[in-house]
C-alpha cells in the first residue's frame, strides 16, 4: 500500500482534489489517500512548508507527500521529487524544500515535462511524480538536479533580547511563533522579561504551563508541543483581537 498525502490552498468547492485523487487512484488499487489540509491560505507557501513539516514524520516512511500550494512549474522553477527520512515530496523546487527539510537533500530529482502549460498542469505533474516513485523509473521520467535554497525568517537575538515572528496561526487564532524555547532559556537565565505583541501596547511578563491556567480573555504565552512560544487569548482569538498575522514581530525583552 501506498500513502499519499496533499497539502494545499484548495478550498473544498474547488474540483483540484477530486480530479488529482481520481487520477491517482486510476494508477494503482494499492493508493492510499489523505489531506493533510485544503485550507491553507491562498499562495502561503510557508504555511504549507510549516504544516507538513510538523506532520509529515507522523507518516509511515514511503508515503510520498504532494505540496499543492504555488504549485504550477515555470521554466526558472519546475517540479521535483526529493527524498528525505524515508518520505518522498513533490513540489515546485523554488526554495520551499530547504525551509522544510533540515538538513537539506544535495538533489532533486526534476520531472520531464512535456506537458503543454493549460490550465493547472501540475496534477498532471503530480500523478506523473507519484507514478515515478511506485514504479521506481526516475531513469525515464526524471533527471538530477540541485535543490533551491531559500533563506527562512530568522529569530535575532543578543545578551538581553529576542526578536522573532508569527509563522503559524491555527484554527483558535493562536499564534505561533518561530522563538523555541531552547534559545528562550538560554538566554533567560532567570531574569525577568516582558513579550511586546505589536510593538509596545500589548504586554506579557511570563509564560505559562498550558491553556487552563487563566481567566477568559486574558492573553498569554506558552511553549507549545512544538517547543515554540505560543501567543494566545483564552476562550478567545488572539490573531483577530491584536490584529496579528504571520507578518507581526514578536519581541522579548529581558531584565538587565
Amino acid at each position: 500500500m501506498t500513502i499519499i498525502t496533499i497539502t494545499s490552498d484548495w478550498n473544498n468547492g474547488d474540483y483540484y482534489t477530486g480530479a488529482l485523487k481520481g487520477m491517482l487512484l486510476s494508477l494503482n488499487s494499492g493508493i492510499t489517500i489523505t489531506e493533510i489540509t485544503n485550507s491553507i491560505p491562498s499562495f502561503d507557501v510557508l504555511q504549507e512548508v510549516f504544516i507538513l513539516k510538523n506532520t509529515f514524520r507522523f507518516f509511515p516512511k514511503g508515503t510520498i507527500h504532494l505540496m499543492g500550494v504555488m504549485s504550477e512549474p515555470s521554466p526558472e522553477s519546475g517540479m521535483v521529487v526529493v527524498y528525505a527520512e524515508g518520505h518522498y515530496f513533490i513540489g515546485i523546487n523554488d526554495g520551499r524544500f530547504s525551509l522544510l527539510l533540515d538538513p537539506l537533500p544535495a538533489i532533486a530529482f526534476a520531472l520531464n515535462d512535456d506537458e503543454s502549460h493549460d490550465s493547472f498542469s501540475s496534477l498532471k505533474l503530480f500523478v506523473k511524480g507519484v507514478d515515478t516513485v511506485i514504479n521506481n523509473t526516475f531513469s525515464e521520467n526524471t533527471v538530477a538536479t540541485d535543490v533551491k535554497s531559500e533563506s527562512s525568517p530568522q529569530v535575532v537575538y543578543n545578551d538581553d533580547s529576542i526578536t522573532g515572528r508569527v509563522v503559524y496561526i491555527d484554527s483558535f487564532g493562536n499564534a505561533i511563533t518561530n522563538i523555541d524555547k531552547t534559545l528562550f532559556d538560554r538566554i533567560h537565565r532567570g531574569r525577568n522579561y516582558t513579550i511586546y505583541i505589536q510593538g509596545p501596547y500589548s504586554k506579557i511578563r511570563s509564560v505559562s504551563a498550558g491553556y487552563s491556567s487563566h481567566y477568559p480573555g486574558q492573553i498569554f504565552a506558552m511553549f507549545n508541543s512544538l517547543g515554540l512560544l505560543e501567543l494566545g487569548v483564552y476562550q478567545g482569538n488572539i490573531a483577530t483581537l491584536e490584529n496579528i498575522n504571520t507578518a507581526t514581530e514578536i519581541k522579548i525583552r529581558f531584565d538587565k
